[in-house]
């Protein structure tokens, strides 16, 4: 993934140098901040993987196996090299997606077929899902499953990943259907007159959106995922508030999505059956030990506050500050992103990167009510706040195919932030 998102980045500079695009400089210029701010924290990384830049600052480590090995190891800020090169090629493709999206969703017409073919992606994961689930068959594609037998997981191995894409893909969704609709709607009219609207052609161009809202909702729910339904159904109801109180549907209509919505949570959770009531019964219970492992890695950080453990060395940092509580299991993540962000990268980089998405989320909130193609802004909002939500509990963001997904969108609402004023633009 990495390589091919590199490829294509590479034929878009090669591309810009050939022939320069239209409104390049008010992409640029709109795009900077954000940019320099994120290859700070490129650059730090860099830094704590290179060895004898700073030896002042490297882990303690390094001396310590020096002098056991009886050999002159390098020292690194990071305790594990390989792990922090890698994490980092993946920031990078993260980093190349927004990117490209950016770029290319500017123009009317990309911007269109963009959320079209991510609504089409998602729901053809959440069928498959379907299809596995209700055949019963307890397999990833030809690979028996090794874990979540019983729970919809789609292509993925963790039901909590699977959950928060399918809310991603939900709510693309329901914006998808919600800019078809609005077209017919926004002038509102009679229960008779919405009804006769809808059968005259508007549901026909609306089939997608329509599957996608019914398979990604009903999926979410047989993931059995508490932290995935609860972000998810927040999400949604954030996108249709914002449907509500905005001028693109009629007061009416935006009643009637959010009766809907509520009526898609009741039946999906009535669907689920008892499962998901029982998790969300256990919720106290199952997380006990969460608590205890937010407040290990915080004492863990407090030891490296400035420099951190290297990007990406979760599981190997932590095994110092493991205590017989978390000695039964190995622990590769910290179930919290910003927590373990923090224990790599150290506060100063974590709080750099919390900006830029404060950054983004904010211009997002600014301009959604004034932009004429606001529904790829409610897209990022709303996917924002479904991850910004699961990544508390969990590292659903740390899987590449939810952050490729969460990076797609929210480039492609920034798009329409920084697009000409002709947004017809060639490329």
């Amino acid at each position: 993934m990495s390589l091919w998102v590199g490829v294509l980045v590479v034929v878009d500079a090669v591309a810009c140098l050939l022939s320069p695009p239209e409104g390049e400089r008010r992409f640029l210029k709109r795009i900077k901040i954000p940019m320099i701010l994120f290859f700070i924290v490129v650059a730090w990384i860099v830094v704590q993987a290179t060895p004898g830049i700073v030896p002042a600052i490297a882990h303690p480590i390094w001396h310590e196996a020096s002098a056991q090995l009886g050999i002159d190891l390098a020292p690194r800020v990071t305790i594990a090299p390989d792990l922090t090169w890698d994490a980092l090629m993946v920031l990078l493709a993260y980093a190349g997606v927004f990117w490209l999206s950016a770029r290319y969703g500017r123009r009317r017409e990309n911007a269109s077929l963009m959320l079209k073919f991510f609504v089409l992606v998602s729901t053809a994961y959440a069928v498959y899902g379907l299809t596995v689930f209700f055949g019963g068959w307890e397999t990833i594609l030809w690979y028996d499953k090794t874990a979540y037998r019983g729970d919809l997981t789609s292509t993925f191995i963790n039901r909590n990943s699977y959950a928060t894409y399918a809310a991603i893909g939900l709510v693309a969704s329901l914006v998808y259907l919600v800019k078809i609709l609005a077209r017919d709607f926004r002038d509102g009219g009679t229960a008779r007159q919405i009804t006769r609207k809808m059968l005259d052609g508007t549901l026909v161009k609306a089939w997608l959106p329509l599957v996608g809202v019914l398979t990604t909702g009903t999926a979410l729910m047989l993931t059995h995922s508490r932290a995935g339904f609860v972000s998810g159904m927040i999400g949604v109801f954030v996108a249709l508030l914002c449907f509500r109180f905005s001028k693109t549907v009629s007061p009416r209509f935006g009643n009637t999505l959010i009766a809907g919505a509520v009526l898609l949570a009741v039946g999906g959770f009535w669907l689920s059956g008892d499962k998901l009531q029982e998790r969300l019964g256990y919720f106290e219970n199952s997380f006990g030990i969460r608590p205890s492992l937010y407040l290990r890695t915080i004492d863990a950080i407090l030891q490296a506050s400035a420099t951190g453990f290297g990007y990406g060395t979760f599981e190997p940092g932590f095994r110092l500050y493991k205590n017989q509580q978390f000695s039964v299991n190995v622990w590769g993540m910290a179930h919290n992103s910003y927590l373990e962000f923090s224990f790599g990268t150290g506060w100063y980089s974590f709080g750099i990167m919390v900006t830029i998405f404060v950054l983004v989320f904010l211009s997002f909130l600014r301009r959604w009510q004034r932009e004429n193609e606001m529904f790829y802004l409610l897209c990022g909002v709303s996917a924002s706040i479904v991850l910004g939500l699961h990544a508390l509990v969990d590292f659903s963001i740390q899987m590449p195919g939810v952050g490729v997904a969460y990076l797609f969108l929210i480039g492609l609402g920034y798009a329409k932030i920084i697009r000409n004023k002709d947004s017809r633009l060639r490329f």
